[in-house]
């Protein structure tokens, strides 16, 4: 399946990427908000992060299954960074579901939102070649750090 963008759009891919961006964070924090419902109701924050993940791979699976086949042949290490990616994005949600069974969604989501805070830093080390973070970039993931500092003092 293959999703069609509209030609102007396809040509700019940075405004692409932001409208990409804004709609993952529209799905993830209607996911944070799904979660504390089913991990306020039911026991097992565990168990229903691996029924979240299972049905997400269910979907992905069948949106890229043609992609699949083509990329079994990519190289190891490239099979072995989407493995250890898998496995990060996995913990992640187990431990953003744990968190949300122990806390409310307002202190939760705002405490996982420094997460472009950990991804530039680690785009700074490793992808010093690919990446370039400047300092504006830098103030501007301090910012969200800062609004997610004042938006959990003032929750409690």
């Amino acid at each position: 399946m293959r999703i069609l963008i509209p030609e102007r759009l396809a040509q700019r891919p940075v405004a692409l990427g932001m409208i990409s961006s804004g709609l993952a964070a529209i799905c993830y924090g209607t996911s944070q908000y799904i979660a504390r419902q089913l991990v306020t109701q039911y026991d097992h924050a565990l168990v229903i992060a691996s029924m979240a993940l299972f049905a997400g791979l269910v979907i992905l699976s069948s949106v890229t299954g043609p992609a699949l086949v083509k990329d079994r042949h990519a190289p190891r290490r490239a099979v072995l960074f989407m493995i250890l990616s898998g496995f990060a994005a996995s913990a992640g949600v187990a431990f953003s579901f744990s968190a949300l069974r122990l806390a409310p969604v307002v202190i939760v989501a705002p405490v996982s939102s420094v997460t472009p805070l950990i991804s530039l830093a680690l785009a700074h080390i490793f992808l010093q070649r690919l990446e370039r973070i400047t300092r504006r970039t830098w103030l501007g993931a301090l910012l969200v750090v800062a609004g997610v500092i004042l938006v959990t003092l003032g929750s409690r």
